[in-house]
């Protein structure tokens, strides 16, 4: 925990991930639902008007969190052995194939696998992790439907110049019957960064009724921040996010509204913030922002993030 001197107080303070929680006195207990030593996690000169909270914007570039291997695009085309009369599935070696297909998931190194159709076939697409294109071949050795010809491989590198992700479809917009699996557009790894910091969080898919996450935030390659974060839903299945700040204790804030996009989550009684919002906007872009009354006036601190490699 970082220790930060602020009008003549050493205040210590969390800002990770959604840059979320409150600044309290060095010496302090664990916050409490009165006021406490607040400050915006940054220089003396920030007050806490909503207008001169907010960080000025930059841009994310995300140089650090690129992939530290290259990447390979895989076009799966139908080869001599493939029986025209059979679905994928139903050819000779398919069980395998999706198992190889998985280890290389698990393995780390398939980032990207799709299914699409041109005039002449169906056809599958692989985005693969590997250092050469040797490597790359060599995870489909033991494939029998490569082995067998019914597939053959056209292995190229890929060089996006945007950076971006792809999730199924029915992940983002569908309304499903869970509230936690709502979130499932939450889930992965985001950056951003602004003239304060550098923030990180990554999220878990939901499972056995809670969802994972944890922050980070680091400031010229020292850290300033780290955070457990978890959702789950209460006993009357509303979801509640908890954050644990490094050396503070938890706080907890209750969902008012969620939707395929967006999940707001308050907490009036919470010294600062009293609300965190989690918005995914239609260019991929995630926005994060924490709201609420600051020492008598209204504060707000955005933290605009986008996917990234969660190496």
């Amino acid at each position: 925990m970082q220790k930060v001197k602020f009008l003549n107080t050493v205040a210590s303070f969390s800002i990770g991930m959604a840059g979320l929680i409150v600044l309290a006195p060095s010496h302090a207990q664990a916050p409490t639902q009165k006021s406490g030593a607040l400050a915006a996690a940054t220089a003396p000169k920030s007050t806490s008007t909503a207008a001169s909270a907010k960080p000025a914007a930059r841009p994310a570039t995300g140089e650090s969190v690129l992939p530290a291997q290259p990447l390979f695009i895989v076009q799966l085309l139908t080869g001599p052995a493939w029986e025209k009369d059979k679905a994928a599935d139903a050819q000779a070696g398919f069980a395998e194939h999706s198992k190889n297909l998985a280890r290389m998931r698990s393995d780390g190194l398939l980032v990207v696998g799709a299914r699409f159709k041109d005039s002449v076939a169906d056809k599958g697409m692989l985005i693969v992790r590997a250092a050469t294109r040797e490597a790359v071949l060599a995870q489909f050795e033991s494939d029998p439907m490569v082995k067998e010809r019914k597939f053959v491989l056209d292995v190229a590198a890929f060089n996006p110049f945007y950076d971006g992700f792809v999730a199924r479809p029915e992940r983002i917009g569908a309304t499903p019957d869970s509230p936690l699996a709502s979130l499932n557009w939450l889930a992965g790894c985001w950056y951003g960064r602004n003239e304060r910091s550098e923030f990180r969080e990554q999220w878990m898919r939901p499972a056995g009724g809670v969802m994972l996450g944890m922050g980070h935030s680091t400031y010229k390659g020292k850290m300033l921040s780290f955070e457990s974060l978890r959702i789950e839903l209460d006993a009357t299945g509303i979801p509640v996010y908890t954050i644990k700040p490094s050396d503070q204790a938890e706080a907890s804030f209750k969902s008012t509204r969620y939707d395929a996009t967006t999940i707001v989550f308050e907490n009036p009684t919470h010294d600062y913030p009293q609300k965190i919002t989690y918005s995914l906007r239609a260019n991929g872009m995630l926005d994060a922002k924490i709201e609420g009354m600051l020492k008598g006036r209204e504060a707000r601190i955005d933290f605009p993030m986008r996917r990234a490699s969660c190496e």
